[in-house]
């Protein structure tokens, strides 16, 4: 309602100024340059009614276009100095363009794009336990913050360190045990021979397949299918990742010098390639083969480049805690945790707390970078913790501790206090 009655107000408004101004007889100059002075609001998401002030516009609405960071706009109504427009589904931050037969501006303030989305639970309950089952029939015990993933077939991986188990979550919610008899130890074999410590993190290789690491195990283990398990190698492994091209396994090692190592799951080979972090805990592997590595100790996630492992974007400041949006420089984490890659590239963050997870923060929420702008922003939930499914900032989560990203888009969140895996579509 609220879109609605700005509408009505500003093409009230529109039609008056337009009144008062059609004798001063008004024309498009197309030697004069198109100015864009200022819009308002400046951030939003899909369906945001949007004016822009300006000069040399026009009043024939047929010859203008506008776009906002290249997405085209619905143009509600022109009248000389103000141009209304409908911020586009999925336009992303951005300049705005005004686009008048050819005669083009381009606003120097970026509009901030907010995605509408819509939090629900995809399977578990508030009570602690195990149950296998369909969506809140099914109880989960993840106690420690550990990971999610999904493979191409829209199946989600949990690593259960309460139950000591590998669960499996079917696209319609229905949660099954993949590998893992609950007894706490190790040991290799079949589904229900296997036995875990603390199944701490996961990813998924593709036909069924995933690696899970068991730190208290000192372990990564190959998981198939069927849910027997293999040794990849002995390794203090904690956040996993994995590079879909070639299969190549990486794991964050928070103990030995902040260390991220690079295995082979073929043969076990490990090479040590990142060191000198402060407690990290995730790593993701972009599409070009870059890594992302979050390192709780210090509140920021970093970019490293393929093959040279050489530095390249930090995001958050090191060493200050909260929960900022902005620019990469200028933006703040609180003890991130996990970090997930989309098909473009661009990054969700999820976590809050100690690395034990005995304290949790303001960071209730999932961030999302932009990676072509380095702009981050919160993609769903805010500062308080508690549960509630629903919309944007209502949605409410606990401790969300794992993210990860579907090929449809849909984002999918560990919430680990409120023992749920919850699933967030974005408009």
């Amino acid at each position: 309602m609220k879109n609605i009655a700005f509408s009505l107000m500003a093409l009230l408004a529109l039609v008056t100024i337009a009144g008062c101004k059609k004798d001063k007889g008004f024309e498009h100059d197309p030697n004069a340059p198109v100015v864009i002075e200022k819009f308002t609001p400046a951030t939003g998401g899909a369906g945001v009614e949007v004016l822009i002030y300006g000069t040399n516009f026009t009043k024939d609405t047929t010859g203008v276009s506008v776009t906002v960071n290249g997405v085209p706009a619905f143009v509600a109504g022109v009248v000389e100095d103000r141009i209304l427009i409908t911020i586009p589904p999925k336009a992303g931050t951005g300049k705005i363009e005004v686009n008048i037969r050819g005669n083009k501006s381009s606003s120097t303030q970026e509009f901030a794009y907010k995605p509408s989305t819509l939090v629900t639970t995809l399977a578990g309950n508030n009570n602690e336990g195990y149950m296998d089952g369909k969506g809140t029939e099914a109880s989960f015990s993840i106690a420690a913050r550990c990971g999610i993933d999904i493979d191409e077939n829209g199946n989600i991986y949990v690593p259960e360190a309460g139950n000591r188990r590998v669960r499996k979550i079917a696209p319609d919610g229905t949660v099954t045990t993949l590998s893992g008899n609950g007894n706490n130890g190790y040991k290799e074999g079949s589904a229900t021979e296997a036995e875990f410590y603390m199944p701490f993190d996961v990813v998924s290789a593709g036909s069924g397949v995933v690696y899970v690491s068991d730190p208290a195990a000192w372990t990564i283990r190959k998981v198939t299918a069927d849910g027997t398990t293999s040794l990849v190698g002995w390794f203090e492994a904690w956040g996993l990742g994995i590079d879909r091209r070639n299969g190549m396994l990486y794991y964050c090692d928070a103990r030995a010098a902040g260390s991220v190592y690079q295995v082979d799951p073929a043969t076990g080979a490990s090479t040590k390639i990142i060191t000198g972090l402060s407690y990290p805990s995730d790593v993701a592997v972009d599409s070009k083969g870059n890594l992302y590595v979050v390192v709780n100790g210090n509140h920021t996630i970093r970019q490293y480049l393929a093959g040279s492992w050489a530095p390249g974007v930090t995001i958050g400041i090191s060493g200050q805690n909260g929960l900022v949006n902005g620019p990469a420089a200028s933006a703040k984490f609180d003890q991130p945790w996990a970090v997930a890659v989309d098909a473009n590239d661009n990054l969700f963050i999820a976590g809050n707390g100690s690395w034990d997870g005995s304290s949790i923060n303001t960071n209730q929420c999932i961030r999302f970078v932009n990676t072509t702008s380095w702009e981050v922003s919160t993609f769903t939930g805010g500062s308080t913790a508690g549960f509630a499914d629903g919309t944007g900032s209502s949605a409410l989560f606990s401790a969300p501790t794992g993210v990860t990203v579907g090929a449809d888009g849909a984002v999918y969140v560990l919430d680990r206090r409120n023992n749920r895996v919850r699933k967030v579509i974005a408009e």
